[in-house]
Formats: C-alpha cells, sequence, structure tokens
C-alpha cells in the first residue's frame, strides 16, 4: 500500500510536467504558425490568421484556472512594482544607453513612420508579450523542470524559445533572448508584468529609433523578415 502511494505522488508530478511541456509546444506553434504560415498566404479573410491566436490564449486562460492561478500571482497587479522597477531599472538604462551610442555615432538617429502610434502601441505590445513569457512559458517552464531546483534552466529556457518566435531575425533573436533572460530574473524575484512592461517598451523604442539598418533591417519576424518591412 505504502509503495503504491509513493508511485501514485511520483506520477502526478510527472504528469503535470508532460503537461506543462506540450502546452508550451501548442503556444509556440501557433505562433510559428501564424507569422511562418498564415500571414504570407494572405488569405482572403483576413481574421483567419487570428485563428491560432485565439486558440492559443483560450489554452492559456484554460490552463491557469486549471491551476487556480490568478492575475495578482500571474504579474497583473501593483504589488512588488517598486521593487521589479527597482530591479529591471539599470539594465535597461544600460540596454537604452548602449542603444543609444550606437546610433550616435552611427549617425543613424531617426524617427519611424509610425513614430507616435508605437508610443501607444508599444507598452501594450510588450505588456502582452510579458504576459506570455513570464505568466504562461516560464511559469511552465519552472513546472516542467522543477527537480532541477534552480530557475535557471527554466529561464534559458523560456529565453530561448522567445529568440525562437523572433526567427529569422538574427539582431532581434540575440536580443529578445538576452532581455528575456533579464526580464524572467526579474520576474523571478519580483513577479510585476507592469514593470517589465515599461523596461519591455522602453527598449524597444530606442532600438527602433537607433539602431542602423545595417544592424536591424526591421522589427519583422517571420517569412516576412525575407520581404523587408520597413518599422
Amino acid at each position: 500500500m505504502a509503495e503504491s502511494m509513493k508511485k501514485q505522488e511520483g506520477a502526478e508530478p510527472f504528469s503535470l510536467r508532460v503537461v506543462s511541456g506540450l502546452e508550451i509546444a501548442s503556444v509556440i506553434s501557433s505562433v510559428l504558425l501564424t507569422t511562418w504560415a498564415l500571414m504570407p498566404l494572405q488569405p482572403r479573410h483576413r481574421w483567419l490568421t487570428s485563428i491560432p491566436a485565439v486558440l492559443a490564449v483560450g489554452l492559456m486562460l484554460h490552463s491557469h484556472r486549471v491551476r487556480g492561478e490568478r492575475l495578482g500571482e500571474l504579474g497583473f497587479t501593483t504589488r512588488g512594482f517598486g521593487r521589479a522597477v527597482g530591479l529591471v531599472l539599470p539594465p535597461t538604462l544600460l540596454a537604452c544607453g548602449i542603444f543609444a551610442a550606437i546610433g550616435y555615432w552611427n549617425g543613424s538617429f531617426h524617427r519611424t513612420s509610425n513614430f507616435w502610434a508605437n508610443l501607444l502601441v508599444v507598452p501594450v505590445w510588450g505588456l502582452i508579450q510579458q504576459y506570455v513569457l513570464q505568466g504562461f512559458i516560464f511559469r511552465r517552464c519552472r513546472e516542467m523542470m522543477a527537480e532541477a531546483g534552480r530557475p535557471w534552466p527554466a529561464m534559458l529556457t523560456a529565453a530561448g524559445l522567445f529568440a525562437l518566435v523572433h526567427a529569422p531575425n538574427r539582431t532581434l533573436m540575440l536580443l529578445t533572448f538576452c532581455g528575456a533572460l533579464i526580464w524572467t530574473w526579474v520576474y523571478e524575484r519580483a513577479p510585476n508584468l507592469f514593470a517589465l512592461a515599461l523596461s519591455h517598451a522602453a527598449i524597444s523604442l530606442m532600438l527602433m529609433n537607433s539602431l542602423p539598418s545595417w544592424l536591424l533591417e526591421s522589427m519583422s519576424v517571420g517569412y516576412k523578415h525575407f520581404l523587408y518591412q520597413k518599422f
């Protein structure tokens, strides 16, 4: 009887890790399907390209409900905002400073064609990406790698997956991998998505308006990257 109970206790964490892995694969596959297949096909009904995203959101919401994860636990809260800002501010300022220096020395400072719209859209888009990266992918990576005992394997995996969905834009892949490592490190210590979204937005806006075209052609990913899409 005792041995049977131990087997059942061991099987439950194992099955949770498997489910977590499948959930991660499903969400990443939805993004890759959209950027590499549906968007290049340019279907007559544009809403068709949103189907994978809608299904992915439905899966994530269902996953949160099953696990009893509330918005505050995911990072949609004012709690810990100051601590998160304190942790993320130095690397954010460093990154923005580096991009500004590159823009200055290359004479590549410019205002993007959608500059004012980006000021409004990028922070919201940053919050969405941080939710998917931290509130779902990273949390599921931690569940999947619980036996590792340290957060670094989950951080590296989440950062790698975040970079993957920005393929084949090599500059953006490198920057998103480094950024994701910093953001997951902050999230592990102070899970506040609003602070991370501000960092994400500041860095994105700075690199879009400062890096020369030979270093960063565009912010496009997937098949669109080969078509050279301007900012």
